[in-house]
């Protein structure tokens, strides 16, 4: 079974030109971009003012010695990753630049990018996906019923920066929210910085709102668009999609799938998967038919009384649960118990109408793969009757 390492390990003595930029390249570079690299790294829009990937690895060692907080996305995985890329020809010399990482309780907003230097002409933008702070989780889930959030203008913003002060060609990249805002940014990109545009790839990433697919920008993108997700997607289903999406084969199961380390490859490309699995498709359409039952105004209450009683326990990242730990679950209780009688009926009608829908969707799902009793009694009794006329014949 191998996977983005197997295939690093393959191509790291092969420059650019020997082998042309592939996906699982930019999925490499896609997943550094969860990497803390701020100090590290210049936020200037210069390939003049960027680090050798090489020498940022070696920098980034020196600063964390590998000492990180519980819950973080610094995980084993991204860290080899970085190593692995730094010792390879194909990738130590890229130069990484222009990175940004913004969070704001009061515009509710968790952003940050990064850009790649391959070579004077080439350039990857890699936006970062979901961290672990509560405020981006919270706006993940804003994306379901609002037009625009604010992670989406920030990388709109910086794409059109970084475009204008560097020339060249670009490929927007990123996973999971990430792949969110590539799209989005890149669609709304102006139309002469989005002819520089070669392709937009987004790893499980969650559609965009119809305002956007409507859009003339969108249009013009979606030739050069390609979302790859695993068989059991479930990030990767939300909102409007395309239906040009590449389904690959991963190693695991559930939501775990969502992590890309588990994608398997062939040769220079990921292994591919026949089609999305029964569960994928129905809590994609368990998602969609609760969200469309229930008013804009609803949603954005329950949303935020839910990851409200979390920040008000001063729960602003996971990590924050592994120092006092007990005292923080029972203030999170506690901050449930507050809510108005209103608020409280409010939470659990929804939570129970999202059960109900998935229940629903999966019943359905059942009786449509098995067939009918009545049925099953007609074939029965026929070859019942066949069967003793032949006995009777022999």
């Amino acid at each position: 079974m191998a996977n983005l390492f197997d295939y690093i390990q393959e191509v790291e003595y092969d420059s650019f030109y020997d082998i042309p930029l592939t996906k699982l390249d930019l999925l490499a570079l896609t997943e550094l971009s969860y990497l803390p690299f701020d100090q590290l790294v210049s936020p200037a829009f210069s390939r003049e003012k960027g680090t050798r990937l090489d020498h940022l690895a070696q920098a980034f060692q020196e600063a964390f010695t590998d000492v990180f907080p519980p819950f973080s996305m610094v995980t084993k995985n991204r860290l080899k990753l970085l190593r692995v890329l730094a010792s390879a020809n194909r990738f130590k010399y890229i130069k990484v630049f222009a990175f940004v990482d913004e969070v704001s309780l009061d515009l509710q907003k968790q952003f940050s990018a990064l850009c790649f230097s391959l070579n004077r002409q080439q350039t990857v933008v890699s936006f970062r996906g979901t961290d672990d702070t509560i405020i981006g989780w919270k706006e993940d889930f804003h994306m379901t019923y609002l037009e625009e959030i604010p992670a989406q203008k920030s990388a709109l913003l910086y794409l059109q920066q970084v475009m204008e002060e560097v020339g060249g060609t670009f490929f927007v990249t990123g996973h999971s929210k990430g792949g969110n805002l590539a799209l989005f940014a890149s669609s709304l990109v102006e139309s002469d910085l989005q002819e520089r545009i070669v392709q937009v790839l987004a790893f499980d990433a969650p559609g965009l709102h119809k305002t956007i697919t409507q859009s003339a920008g969108y249009q013009a993108i979606t030739e050069k668009f390609l979302p790859i997700v695993p068989q059991n997607s479930i990030v990767g289903m939300m909102l409007e999609q395309t239906e040009n999406a590449q389904i690959v084969y991963s190693n695991t199961i559930g939501l775990l799938q969502h992590i890309t380390f588990s994608w398997e490859v062939i040769g220079l490309d990921f292994k591919p998967a026949q089609a999305l699995t029964d569960n994928s498709l129905q809590t994609d359409q368990t998602l969609k038919t609760w969200t469309a039952s229930l008013t804009e105004e609803e949603l954005r209450h329950f949303f935020d009384l839910f990851f409200g009683i979390f920040i008000e326990a001063g729960i602003h990242r996971f990590s924050d649960l592994t120092v006092d730990t007990p005292l923080k679950i029972r203030q999170v209780i506690e901050n449930g118990r507050q809510l108005s009688p209103q608020e409280q009926a409010m939470m659990e009608r929804l939570i129970r109408q999202l059960i109900d829908t998935r229940y629903q969707i999966w019943k359905e799902s059942l009786a449509h793969f098995l067939p009918k009793p009545p049925a099953l009694l007609d074939d029965w009794w026929q070859q019942f009757q066949e069967q003793s006329q032949k006995k009777e014949e022999s």
